[in-house]
């Protein structure tokens, strides 16, 4: 399966994102029919980058003019478009992950487990809980035969979620994210491997990169980038350190049924 992953820049503009995403499915749906991605993996936050604490975010619905646009994207471009975004649903704000199919309406596959409530030393505090609902319900999606687990950045940290993806023998993990510089550097490329080799599949995990000033230019986020695709044995495939763009791969069960055939660990597990 061929697959593109996405790395943005977005800020707290709906219109200047909702650009910036249109121009890279864009972008990939010129390529060779060959190369052509069946599917783009877009990092957190993708819509809407809350750079100000204090800041009110735009409410979206599944039926949201923007995610109306992304559908007609995806239609007209044969590519299925996996982003994270906030929506409410069921009466409720939840950063979840949206799935749109060509041809059909866009459905949420998974609602955030953690929430990003921490206090790094010498930073302000961040809490996603002040204007999130927790997800609870560890989810997985198909696309052709391939089985993906989801997962959305901060749950990277917590490994019971993906040993329940593990049990279920994933083709691949999805973790897009939006990291800090700070723990990025010590953290972001070590639990992607772990996890990819604790689970024997592959790990995909676009993210926001670079600074993130707001449209007052008065306010400033950073993020650490570096969006990659794990193997199964838990090498690096490819990555984009910095940059607003495209990275390119591709998928194939045989490698991870090659790696649990050599170190099966399914037939080992006592926990």
């Amino acid at each position: 399966m061929k697959i593109a992953l996405a790395q943005l820049t977005s800020i707290d503009s709906v219109e200047h994102n909702a650009k910036e995403i249109i121009r890279l499915v864009e972008e990939a749906s010129r390529q060779p029919e060959s190369d052509k991605p069946l599917v783009i993996f877009f990092p957190e936050n993708s819509l809407y980058f809350r750079i100000r604490s204090d800041e009110k975010m735009p409410q979206f619905f599944l039926d949201s003019k923007e995610i109306q646009v992304l559908e007609n994207l995806s239609r007209d471009t044969g590519i299925l478009l996996h982003f994270t975004s906030s929506v409410f649903d069921k009466g409720k704000n939840w950063n979840a992950t949206v799935l749109i199919e060509p041809g059909e309406k866009a459905k949420i596959i998974y609602k955030k487990i953690h929430l990003f409530d921490i206090m790094l030393n010498g930073d302000t505090a961040i809490r996603e809980s002040d204007i999130f609902s927790h997800g609870s319900e560890v989810t997985n999606f198909k696309i052709g035969d391939f089985v993906f687990g989801s997962s959305i950045c901060y749950d990277i940290r917590f490994a019971e979620l993906y040993h329940k993806h593990a049990l279920q023998q994933v083709d691949a993990i999805v973790v897009p994210a939006a990291f800090l510089v700070k723990t990025g550097m010590a953290h972001w490329e070590i639990l992607l491997k772990a996890r990819a080799i604790e689970s024997q599949c592959y790990v995909i995990a676009p993210a926001q990169w670079g600074t993130h000033t707001s449209l007052c230019k008065q306010f400033k986020r950073e993020t650490y980038g570096h969006s990659m695709l794990i193997s199964p044995w838990g090498e690096l495939i490819t990555s984009k350190k910095d940059g607003v763009g495209l990275i390119y791969g591709e998928l194939d069960k045989s490698q991870c049924q090659d790696v649990r055939r050599q170190i099966p660990m399914s037939s080992h597990r006592r926990v």
